[in-house]
């Protein structure tokens, strides 16, 4: 009994000496290596996040300091909070403003574990009574095709309300895979070298991001809300597998891989969870200018994409089989659950504005027939296969909406029952877009602005074609299709007001190194009443 006395006595003593702040004696170093970023906001709370890095494990207590002032000699609330290897040592508080801060304030955050400081954040709730606020938009970070400059460029222009991440905010391939050709040079090699599936992999994936300079300023700047894509998983991910995850078993049971990629996220990003871990969509109201909300095309209820090579035989492609099951009533993206929680949401109140933020493009879009734009020796090996449809004129991405034309067709009434106008924020493609949404019957239902991704690569980047043939026979082909930007990488900022939006394309200067310099900017007025799109000097 006294033995295992002494060793019960001995692994409490082990947990307080790891412990950050438990005694003046504690041999434990912490340090916040991680930055610190806020999400999630509503009228009234925001989420505030911090990871914490400890030389020895164990629990770790950490103290929670919020102000008024960005010198902090006004301290408004304070609060312990404790974090362990369980949650890979990072720490989510729900902050609730109620008698502290008003609605839409301005107030400011770090954390302390032992002797270390966090960096502070900057961030705010929406305000009730708002009238004028800008969003920016991102997409498609991917750590080793360069720096995040347009992070670091939208942070430093020190203007966004909030930010929006429309997924791929991370990408699970290993060094040699897709857009790491100068990751070596950049230095920014991907972390674990290989594919990432496991919960330690995705863990590790998440906290090299979080390193990013340009990262760690834009989340310290303003409020996050975000959505996850396929990347976060792994590529062209559905609700049952992926393109990317190997159906042999080398990689495992995939909804093993699906729910470490979800503990993971919900780990290192300041979201608001829901008891169904899986289920991401939901609502943020800004005063009663703008209704968001943040849907789930990706890995809820998605049904899996549809293949144009399964549909080839000896005889050829087989047309008929193939728009049989494209245009089937059965094919799921958003699913009936999310679909009628759209149609609650929409339904109990009125606002200015209907902004839906999700992964992929609703626009109907068919590429040019890029076999007559290439060389034949510039051929990537990758379009080889696909290069007998283009001239079918067949959707040019059955990732989209374009694979799903039922459900959004389904999405559409659902839209002109409501009597709703509204504008779809897309990202995933790594270009940027500009479009007029328009039903079976030709009639305009919304707009589309597809926003350019962070860093990784475009259609020209990736394809030896002439950017201005290109944009010119896309644009000419596809009659839903205003404008359009293969080459350029940055952001989208939206400036609303209550009658009109300027939508900017922010496209930055350099990715090979920390500059966050804007090179060009394109931008678009859009009245409110019927979402008529003019393209403006900016």
């Amino acid at each position: 009994m006294k033995r295992r006395f002494a060793l019960k006595a001995s692994s409490l003593a082990a947990i307080g000496l790891t412990a950050s702040i438990n005694g003046g004696c504690s041999k434990n170093i912490f340090r916040f290596n991680h930055g610190v970023a806020s999400g999630d906001p509503s009228s009234d709370q925001v989420i505030l996040w911090t990871r914490v890095t400890p030389e020895q494990p164990g629990p770790i207590k950490v103290i929670l300091e919020v102000s008024s002032s960005s010198d902090f000699n006004n301290i408004a609330f304070t609060k312990s909070l404790k974090t362990s290897s369980l949650s890979d040592y990072t720490v989510k508080y729900d902050l609730s403003i109620k008698d502290i801060f008003q609605s839409g304030e301005t107030f400011y955050y770090r954390f302390k574990a032992g002797a270390a400081i966090s960096e502070s954040g900057k961030t705010k709730t929406l305000a009730l009574n708002i009238t004028k606020v800008k969003i920016g938009v991102f997409s498609c970070s991917n750590f080793p095709a360069g720096f995040f400059n347009a992070y670091q460029a939208a942070a430093e222009k020190n203007d966004l309300d909030l930010w929006l991440h429309l997924g791929d905010y991370l990408y699970e391939y290993p060094m040699g895979g897709y857009a790491t050709s100068n990751a070596k040079k950049l230095g920014r090699v991907p972390s674990p070298l290989h594919e990432i599936i496991t919960l330690a992999d995705y863990r590790e994936r998440h906290a090299q991001y979080k390193l990013d300079h340009g990262s760690k300023a834009l989340h310290r700047n303003a409020p996050m809300i975000a959505v996850w894509d396929d990347h976060e998983f792994s590529n062209d991910t559905w609700k049952k597998g992926a393109e990317n995850h190997s159906i042999d078993g080398s990689e495992g049971d995939f909804y093993a891989r699906r729910s470490a990629a979800i503990k993971a996220y919900h780990e290192w990003m300041p979201i608001r969870e829901q008891q169904n871990k899986r289920k991401i969509f939901r609502e943020f109201k800004i005063g009663k200018l703008i209704q968001l909300l943040m849907l789930d095309t990706r890995q809820y209820e998605r049904d899996k994409q549809i293949q144009p090579k399964d549909y080839l035989s000896d005889s050829g492609f087989n047309q008929a089989s193939f728009y049989s099951d494209l245009n089937s009533l059965d094919r799921k993206l958003l699913g009936k659950e999310q679909l009628a929680w759209i149609e609650e949401k929409m339904t109990a109140e009125d606002f200015k504005w209907t902004v839906m933020g999700q992964q992929v493009l609703m626009t109907k879009l068919k590429f040019p027939d890029l076999s007559k734009m290439l060389k034949k020796e510039d051929v990537p090996t990758f379009l080889k296969p696909y290069l007998k449809f283009l001239g079918l004129g067949i959707p040019s991405n059955l990732d989209a909406w374009d694979g799903y034309p039922a459900e959004r067709n389904k999405f559409y009434r659902l839209m002109q029952k409501l009597n709703k106008n509204f504008i779809s924020l897309a990202g995933d493609t790594h270009n940027s877009w500009v479009a007029n949404l328009t039903n079976d019957e030709g009639t305009k239902v919304g707009i589309e602005l597809g926003a350019p991704s962070v860093t990784s690569p475009g259609i020209t980047d990736v394809l030896k074609i002439d950017k201005k043939g290109f944009v010119e026979e896309i644009v000419d082909i596809n009659p839903e299709l205003d404008w359009m930007d293969p080459s350029q990488r940055g952001y989208l900022s939206l400036d609303f007001s209550e009658d009109e939006l300027i939508a900017t394309f922010n496209f930055i200067k350099e990715l090979e190194k920390i500059d966050p310099s804007i090179s060009s900017a394109h931008g678009f007025k859009v009245q409110q009443d019927k979402l008529h799109i003019n393209k403006i000097n900016v």
